[in-house]
């Protein structure tokens, strides 16, 4: 028989004793791959020609179990004080929004908080310059450039959104059948997270003109958000920044009155 020498048992008793490596992971959100999301969206339009009033429903289907998450009521006026420049003003009561102190610590166990049930307000100022380049083959092309400030009451969190945006308007007998954009959206958060752009999502779009008051939408974006620490996170002596993508499925209905 093989008899073990006194320090290999002095080893493996001071190993027992020591506490092993800190399970990071539990502090630290993961981001699942390969996420197909779906999202749809009423909206109603009127267009006064000097004013534009708009009332839009939002909702979507999030994460790998599809869960009916996000939603929002948005109202407000577009206003146009030029032909190539609206600007406007929008009050949105929203629910299952994902700020990045919903990442808790429960005591066991870390979890996302389910904000399904929590209302926000939002104040939302738009300004939407836009030319149209006739330069371009087929002469139907419009540039955008949407820029938005966003204030959230419930965390008075700020950001900014900057979304370029490129159109091509099909025409048949002078009158717009389709429409094909394609847009990058940019949000910069102003006082919170840890990077210069929080979320981004370049996405294309079909717009259907079933008749002048009535279009039919559908969109496709991949999206990238970025979680940073939350502040029970950095209490733990954690901190991380962590990247969640995922594909978006979207479709929606715009009417359209022109009184």
């Amino acid at each position: 028989m093989i008899k073990a020498a006194p320090w290999a048992f002095a080893l493996a008793a001071a190993l027992t004793v020591l506490p092993g490596p800190r399970a990071e992971a539990e502090h630290i959100p993961v981001a699942p791959a390969g996420v197909v999301e779906y999202q749809g969206r009423t909206a109603l339009l009127v267009d006064t020609r000097l004013f534009d009033p708009l009332i839009e429903l939002t909702g979507s289907f999030e994460g790998p179990e599809h869960t009916f998450g996000y939603r929002a009521l948005t109202v407000g006026s577009y206003f146009r004080p030029h032909k190539n420049l609206k600007v406007g003003l929008f009050y949105r009561l929203q629910a299952g929004a994902r700020h990045d102190d919903d990442w808790i610590d429960l005591d066991p166990g870390w979890e996302w908080q389910d904000t399904r049930d929590r209302l926000e307000h939002v104040l939302i100022a738009d300004a939407s310059p836009r030319v149209q380049l006739g330069f371009l083959p087929g002469r139907n092309w419009v540039a955008t450039l949407k820029g938005r400030y966003l204030l959230n009451t419930f965390n008075l969190q700020q950001a900014i959104l900057l979304r370029p945006g490129l159109t091509y308007f099909l025409l048949v007998d002078r009158e717009p059948l389709l429409n094909f954009s394609f847009n990058y959206g940019l949000y910069f958060p102003l006082n919170f997270g840890s990077t210069v752009i929080y979320e981004q999502a370049p996405y294309l779009s079909v717009l259907y003109h079933l008749s002048p008051n009535l279009k039919l939408e559908a969109t496709g974006s991949y999206k990238s958000v970025v979680w940073s620490s939350s502040q029970d996170s950095i209490e733990a002596g954690d901190s991380y920044q962590v990247t969640y993508k995922a594909f978006t499925v979207g479709f929606g209905l715009l009417v359209v009155l022109r009184p």
